[in-house]
């Protein structure tokens, strides 16, 4: 009996040392779980999802292209990036549809107040949005809009579209169209030249939106930031994990059974 409780202690003792020296390791990787489950569980409340990821390197990581079409107009305030338009940075539309050129007109909004509103037109749909970047009226073809829009003029506060079929006019209150036959081509509205650094900008705007600090934090919590690599690591922790709790339990029992 000796002999076999001599190998069981020796067993103990070096179950103690292993034990010991994982459970160092682990402490780091149960801290990393830790803090980021405990801001996964308040993400609303710290607007985790609204947060978005500007650094490159991870943009990149993650395959978010930058955009292929970079339109700016109206003093650069007005920006085009695929089909979302922005104003001052601020997302103002997703379209289902390429956008096609954007103006500013005067408009009469109520109680005969005429203010500047901007004119956003998409191949299938016209937009009307005040200096604050409030949606004040969407019409699409149901509306009497010509389809297949591919330019934008803006004369004496009325619209003019080129389409495939010809160029129409609108009234001031978009409500009818006809068909015109100009003799001079109308001006068209088209995107003015920026720095190669503005284009930059606006390219990471748009390629940020789709990365938030939500996504990071998630994608590290689970191991997928560093994609199937990553998981079967966090696999191989959970194992540690469950084996430092067994070993635990287990030189816990056999100190209890020690002391009796």
């Amino acid at each position: 009996m000796k002999p076999s409780k001599s190998l069981h202690n020796r067993l103990i003792r070096h179950l103690r040392e292993w034990h010991r020296k994982l459970g160092i390791i682990a402490a780091f990787f149960i801290i990393f779980l830790s803090i980021t489950g405990v801001a996964l569980n308040h993400t609303t409340t710290l607007s985790l999802a609204h947060k978005p990821i500007s650094n490159v390197w991870l943009l990149d990581h993650y395959g978010i292209a930058p955009p292929n079409d970079i339109r700016f107009y109206q003093h650069s305030s007005l920006q085009v990036t695929n089909n979302l338009v922005w104003l001052d940075g601020k997302l103002l539309l997703e379209s289902s549809s390429d956008i096609v050129s954007a103006g500013v007109m005067s408009a009469n909004v109520s109680n005969d107040t005429i203010v500047d509103v901007f004119v956003i037109v998409s191949q299938a749909s016209l937009y009307i949005y005040n200096n604050q970047g409030e949606l004040l009226d969407q019409l699409g073809v149901e509306a009497g809009i010509p389809e297949g829009i591919e330019a934008l003029s803006i004369d004496n506060d009325l619209v003019i579209v080129k389409t495939a079929s010809g160029y129409y006019q609108s009234d001031s209150d978009f409500l009818y169209w006809q068909a015109i036959s100009p003799l001079i081509e109308p001006l068209w509205i088209s995107p003015q030249p920026v720095s190669l650094e503005k284009e930059q900008q606006a390219a990471l705007a748009y390629r940020s939106q789709f990365l938030t600090i939500e996504r990071i934090i998630l994608d590290a919590h689970s191991g997928r930031i560093l994609g199937l690599v990553g998981v079967l690591f966090m696999d191989m922790v959970a194992i540690l994990l469950i084996l430092l709790s067994l070993s635990g339990v287990y030189i816990w029992i056999r100190y209890a059974k020690n002391k009796r």
